[in-house]
């Protein structure tokens, strides 16, 4: 399948320890958090070939949506500037939200914002309501899914595991563990996929910040895995996933106390900045899980930083600067 190029990529691979824990196995993190500035995070991966085929099919306009502070829809709508395409964002969240963060770099690439209540509308819905009124005017119109998580858009993390396993052999270490967020799961998708491809030798590991892993594994999962294999013409059935969904605390985008303290001492000893929506709650997730001495069988375990940096809000960083 054909892709644009718009990541930085191969994204270096880095060792890292914390001063204050003696870890019992080797971390490494993937450093996705470098595909672009704008572009920045896991996303720009899946539009790569989701912007592929628009300008294929001759696409004036794009349609996605998320969150208020979506990184996807942030990514969006950088790649859609940079291409001459127009951009409309359907947001979850407060009418009053703030211009900050990810929805100011949203406004600030020229994207058409519009913020809908949680309770109030459908965004599938909405988004279908945006698309007809742009093609009464003409306009060429691209639906793409929350995350970009699709068949097509899952292809950047196929490629992202082949990268992997070329970084292994110039690196001459092998991962046997491969740490994800789950979110859309268009990410976890990719690298599913790659490994069981690849003999499904590595544990791939979503730790969920919004989801269950019943409902990750049985409804969000397969059909993307399906679309994959029209897509590629292989025939992956069965594949093994570990989902673990107890990091998901508060809820998506709610952050406890003991979290954003991780995240500081994270960040304090590594210069690696984590979100606190994504990044932040899925390493310590994978924190508590080898302190906690429940991956004593591990030795490499790579993390893939999928980014996020953009999207601390005022809120989230007085509530980090209280802790």
């Amino acid at each position: 399948m054909k892709k644009l190029s718009l990541a930085n990529t191969p994204t270096r691979i880095e060792e890292i320890q914390l001063m204050d824990a003696d870890l019992p196995a080797h971390l490494y993190i993937k450093r996705d958090d470098m595909t672009g500035v704008g572009f920045t995070g896991n996303k720009i991966r899946k539009l790569e070939y989701l912007f592929q085929k628009a300008l294929e099919e001759g696409v004036t306009d794009v349609i996605t949506r998320g969150a208020v502070q979506s990184n996807h829809a942030r990514a969006t709508a950088m790649a859609a500037a940079r291409l001459g395409i127009n951009c409309h964002l359907v947001l979850q969240g407060h009418r009053d939200s703030k211009s900050e963060a990810n929805l100011f770099l949203d406004q600030l690439a020229g994207a058409h914002v519009h913020i809908i209540g949680k309770e109030d509308d459908d965004p599938d819905e909405f988004m279908e309501k945006v698309k007809r009124e742009i093609e009464e005017k003409g306009g060429n119109v691209m639906i793409i899914p929350m995350g970009g998580s699709n068949g097509l858009g899952s292809l950047g993390y196929l490629d992202c595991f082949n990268e992997i396993l070329d970084q292994e052999k110039e690196m001459g270490i092998t991962f046997d563990t491969v740490v994800c967020v789950a979110g859309s799961a268009g990410m976890l998708a990719g690298l599913v996929y790659g490994n069981a491809l690849a003999g499904g030798e590595k544990d791939i590991v979503g730790i969920s910040v919004l989801d269950t892993k019943e409902n990750i594994t049985e409804k969000t999962l397969p059909p993307i895995i399906d679309e994959m294999n029209e897509l590629t013409g292989h025939h992956v059935a069965n594949y093994s996933v570990t989902i673990l969904d107890d990091y998901v605390g508060l809820g998506y985008a709610k952050s406890r106390p003991e979290e954003m303290e991780f995240i500081w001492d994270f960040v304090s000893q590594t210069g690696i900045i984590l979100d606190p929506v994504y990044t932040g709650k899925a390493m310590y997730g994978l924190f508590s899980e080898l302190m906690n001495n429940h991956w004593s069988e591990k030795e490499n375990i790579l993390f893939i930083h999928s980014g996020g940096a953009f999207g601390w809000t005022r809120e989230q960083m007085e509530m980090l600067l209280r802790k």
